[in-house]
């Protein structure tokens, strides 16, 4: 089942480690964590307790639900605009913003969102949009971190923080030898930028602008987090925990199954979920939630077939009898 096509794709290379956490809005049914946190230059087995970088899982699972809850205080409107967008158009992407920016390249981030980030026509998917809510986060409250952890992480006692200190790096699953992904990316946009990272990126966020920028997050990155503190986060929002039902509703900052998609074509019309680019998804569909967590840029981050393989993973747990209620199962 789960565990078989996730050693299937560890095998293959896809991937170094996997974790998962399925079941329902009442609880986890089936969990488990195959393969290598760490795979170089040494070797960290991972199991239920190893932390995942969940890179853009942080938008709506995180800094969303901030702007929502900022909402529900009366503290702003979704169409009260910030540096000139509003808040609904930075949730939902259709502010007009490219998709990406190294925005620690320029001496100052927020101006080179207004001076180079513009041109994006419709919907387009950027981390700029979630970038703008964290300095909005950040004037509003104070230090977003802080934030996070009082109303989210520690409310809900989860396994999840930001900025890891040093004593949890043999618990984190490791991601690129070297940021140079993002350096390509800048070479090929013609942007000079001499502060790369070049050795393994282990125990701090992978993203460059949540690294440079925002010294471990940004507010479109830099999550850490078990699969199951994923999927408590995601039960606690489906629950309404996190916020008024009304605004939960409207899922703001999250997405939607891609017609047609590999991923989501298996999931209802009314599923709401997210991705990451180290290799993360969770997902809401009905009353089943869907917590898959890898590391697929340990150690090089190449393109792969990781919308397939989360959608087979998908298929393979609504194919699954989940007991609707809270039970558990170890594989």
């Amino acid at each position: 089942m789960i565990a078989e096509l996730l050693q299937r794709e560890i095998d293959i290379g896809s991937f170094p480690a996997a974790a998962w956490a399925v079941g329902t809005r009442h609880g986890v049914v089936s969990e488990g964590a195959l393969g290598q946190a760490v795979a170089v230059p040494l070797r960290i087995a991972a199991n239920l307790d190893t932390i995942f970088d969940v890179a853009s899982l942080t938008k709506p699972l995180i800094t969303a639900t901030l702007i929502l809850q900022a909402v529900a205080e009366g503290r702003l409107s979704l169409d009260d605009r910030f540096e000139g967008f509003t808040y609904r158009s930075l949730l939902t992407h259709s502010s007009g913003l490219i998709a990406w920016l190294p925005l620690y390249a320029f001496p100052d981030p927020l101006q080179a969102i207004h001076d180079h980030g513009h041109g994006a026509s419709g919907t387009v998917y950027s981390d700029l949009n979630f970038v703008l809510l964290w300095y909005a986060l950040q004037r509003l409250y104070g230090d977003y971190v802080a934030l996070a952890e009082t109303r989210i992480l520690k409310p809900l006692g989860v396994d999840a923080l930001f900025r890891p200190p040093a004593r949890l790096k043999p618990r984190i699953a490791a991601t690129e030898w070297g940021q140079r992904w993002e350096m390509r990316m800048c070479a090929e946009r013609k942007i000079a930028f001499d502060g790369f990272r070049q050795t393994l990126i282990w125990g701090e966020t992978h993203d460059g602008n949540s690294h440079h920028l925002g010294n471990g997050t940004a507010g479109n990155a830099g999550l850490f987090a078990t699969a199951r503190a994923v999927f408590r986060i995601a039960q606690a929002f489906a629950n309404g925990e996190l916020l008024p039902p009304a605004l939960a509703a409207l899922r703001l900052g999250w997405d939607k199954p891609t017609p047609g998609s590999p991923a989501t074509s298996m999931l209802s019309a009314d599923a709401f979920g997210h991705t990451g680019f180290t290799g993360t998804s969770v997902w809401i569909d009905g009353d089943r939630i869907f917590v898959l967590l890898t590391n697929r840029v340990h150690p090089v981050a190449a393109a792969n077939a990781m919308q397939k393989i989360r959608g087979e993973f998908h298929r393979l747990t609504k194919e699954r009898e989940i007991p609707r209620q809270s039970s558990r199962q170890h594989e």
